[in-house]
């Protein structure tokens, strides 16, 4: 229970931190009379504001605190993240220690080869047959020999689906819904 705290209060910090920075550029934009600026930055906020509205709103909350703790630190690195999540993982069919075991190498996974300062589009869709977390790292991208070893062995155990194509830069699980 304590690691969660201190987990809960980082984030809340850099949320705090993260939307204060908002603030000031928008007011920027604003006292340099460049109200077009602040409009668009604005919109860019809101959305990436809803996204992480959806990514707190996941059925299982140990995924969310994951997502959003992998989310601050991919920040303080530099990377950039586009993310569209479209479902709340609802039927999740897995155990939740098990879907936050492949979940938490996912994303380790994906950050590792983004690598600082680059983009990392992540994408959470619903599909028949189930949840699918698409990564989008940037290309040419090398996986260091042994770097997918605990998500292959987590999926291969779990029978699930895990792909990825260096050539596209696109890794691929899909968690088992009911």
């Amino acid at each position: 229970m304590a690691w969660q705290a201190r987990e809960i209060i980082s984030l809340l910090r850099w949320q705090r931190h993260d939307f204060l920075n908002h603030l000031q550029v928008i007011s920027g934009y604003l006292q340099l009379k460049k109200n077009d600026r602040a409009l668009a930055y604005l919109r860019q906020v809101i959305d990436q504001l809803e996204q992480i509205g959806r990514i707190m709103h996941l059925q299982e909350p140990a995924l969310a605190l994951t997502a959003l703790a992998r989310i601050e630190g991919a920040v303080a690195r530099g990377i950039s993240l586009e993310m569209k999540i479209s479902t709340r993982m609802e039927k999740l069919a897995l155990e939740p220690g098990t879907a936050r075991a492949l979940w938490e190498a996912a994303w380790d996974l994906a950050l590792a080869l983004a690598g600082d300062g680059n983009t990392l589009r992540v994408e959470l869709t619903s599909e028949a047959e189930g949840y699918r977390l698409l990564f989008y790292t940037p290309v040419p991208a090398t996986l260091p020999a042994g770097a997918a070893d605990t998500l292959a062995d987590l999926t291969r155990r779990q029978e699930l689906p895990f792909t990825w194509q260096p050539e596209t830069g696109k890794l691929s699980l899909i968690f088992k819904s009911r």
